[in-house]
């Protein structure tokens, strides 16, 4: 068994998609629309996993991200990752590069258009 995706609901297609594959560079890897008219658009990398985002157009308002933590990316250099990130997308931050020595791991955690937090680590 293994992990093939996680569904998270959006609130403009449109912005996430320009994060996740402009920005963050994900890659397009299907789509399809339910008898309920909800797009469900899914990407992700050569690696594995994928994101399947799920957007109704006939919702009106935010969409609530309480239900996950966050997402995590591994990266080959957190602090450039984030820089890049920040200067590209011009998203929000919840956390700068940090060390977790107890983890061997350095991470940046920043928002993504929908307020779900994106985590980058590395191992150090």
């Amino acid at each position: 068994m293994h992990a093939t995706h996680t569904a998270v609901t959006v609130s403009d297609l449109e912005a996430t998609t320009d994060f996740y594959e402009g920005v963050l560079g994900l890659e397009y890897q299907r789509e399809f629309t339910g008898d309920d008219g909800v797009v469900n658009y899914y990407v992700g990398t050569d690696a594995g996993a994928s994101l399947q985002f799920k957007f109704d157009p006939n919702a009106d308002g935010a969409v609530d991200p309480s239900g996950i933590d966050h997402l995590a990316f591994s990266v080959e250099d957190v602090d450039a990752t984030f820089a890049r990130v920040l200067e590209e997308s011009g998203c929000d931050v919840h956390l700068e590069p940090t060390t977790f020595d107890a983890a061997n791991r350095r991470a940046a955690f920043v928002y993504d258009p929908d307020g779900y937090v994106v985590e980058f680590v590395q191992p150090v």
